[in-house]
């Protein structure tokens, strides 16, 4: 074990919690007595530790939920959405995060056999911040927009909330500069006129004067697609690997449920991992996170179906070839690992 895990572990314990509570509250199990390896492609945002669910990744590992469903996952830190998707395409990882609008275009343009099997996400909470003299969006366009890189997710959300407003995609100037550390402190420090970061990254500059949000969280999420990633793998992948996937989700959704049962279980990690967000910063941010957390695995068809019909609505698929759900995802997963954990009930945006 890391010192970064020790030291995460040490302050959840010095916390109240005990490391045994953050591993119960789902039907109790035997734990595998092999250990499954699989290779893992996350943006820099997630493998960093972006405050975000998608810090699921990184908790599952630190917190010992993939040890205690008897699988190994070796994390492959890329920046942002295209290199996760090359690295998979190649060969050179078994799973990779990605957005489904990536999904579709590897399926109906590359004809590369992808197919979305879980997920941590399902409505990532977005804003769009901006110098203090852009008070409307209409004022973006000429002006320098930080993004990761381009087709990466920050990127192509960010092109469907401004269409929603009228904007035409080269209407600002986008700026590839990588993850969301990166892009917000360039805004700070007046080097960039705007980016699109999560509402807990925002957190670290919400003091820095000249600095407002543009487009708030809940206006950001109204204006883009509910759900717009899920972890993905080859069906090569998932037929030779089957088990070790499985493992993997049952993990994650272990994961989600204990973060949602008990959200000082997460502010305790997200402060022992992230020494620039304050307490309050870290406490509003687990306060949007609390009904966010994929529970039951966030692979709802409807809200998939939802996802694929708002990516063709973009004028630039009008030309690719139409992908059918049921060739896009593997529920089988999700749903044996509902079977398994059962079905999480409660106040939750993947509610079954």
């Amino acid at each position: 074990m890391t010192y970064y895990s020790h030291r995460l572990i040490a302050t959840v314990l010095g916390g109240g919690l005990t490391l045994a509570g953050l591993v119960t509250g789902a039907v109790a199990q035997t734990a595998p007595t092999d250990m499954l390896e699989i290779k893992l492609a996350l943006a820099t945002a997630e493998a960093n530790f972006n405050p975000t669910t998608g810090s699921i990744f990184r908790l599952a590992e630190e917190l010992g939920f993939y040890e205690k469903h008897g699988v190994k996952v070796t994390v492959v830190a890329l920046e942002g959405t295209p290199q996760a998707v090359a690295a998979l395409n190649a060969g050179a990882v078994d799973v990779a995060d990605i957005t489904i609008e990536a999904a579709i275009r590897l399926r109906a343009e590359n004809d590369v056999p992808i197919r979305g099997f879980t997920a941590t996400s399902a409505g990532t909470p977005f804003l769009v911040a901006a110098k203090d003299d852009i008070t409307d969006v209409e004022g973006l366009v000429g002006r320098s927009f930080a993004i990761a890189d381009n087709g990466s997710l920050d990127h192509n959300l960010t092109l469907a909330v401004l269409a929603s407003y009228g904007i035409a995609a080269d209407g600002p100037n986008f700026v590839a500069i990588g993850s969301p550390d990166i892009r917000v402190q360039a805004l700070a420090a007046g080097q960039v006129d705007a980016t699109t970061v999560s509402f807990g990254t925002y957190q670290s500059i919400a003091d820095v004067e000249g600095i407002h949000v543009l487009v708030d969280p809940d206006d950001y999420a109204e204006r883009s697609p509910g759900q717009s990633k899920f972890a993905a793998a080859l069906e090569s992948t998932i037929e030779a690997k089957r088990e070790a996937l499985q493992r993997f989700t049952d993990a994650l959704g272990e994961a989600s449920r204990a973060m949602q049962a008990e959200p000082a279980q997460w502010e305790a990690a997200m402060a022992a991992a992230r020494e620039d967000l304050s307490a309050e910063a870290i406490a509003a941010t687990a306060a949007l996170n609390t009904t966010r957390w994929c529970v039951n695995g966030c692979m709802d068809p409807v809200v998939l179906g939802k996802a694929v019909e708002f990516t063709y609505a973009n004028p630039e698929f009008a030309e690719i070839e139409r992908v059918a759900l049921e060739d896009l995802v593997d529920l089988s997963f999700n749903q044996k690992m509902l079977e398994t954990l059962g079905t999480f009930e409660g106040d939750v945006l993947d509610a079954r």
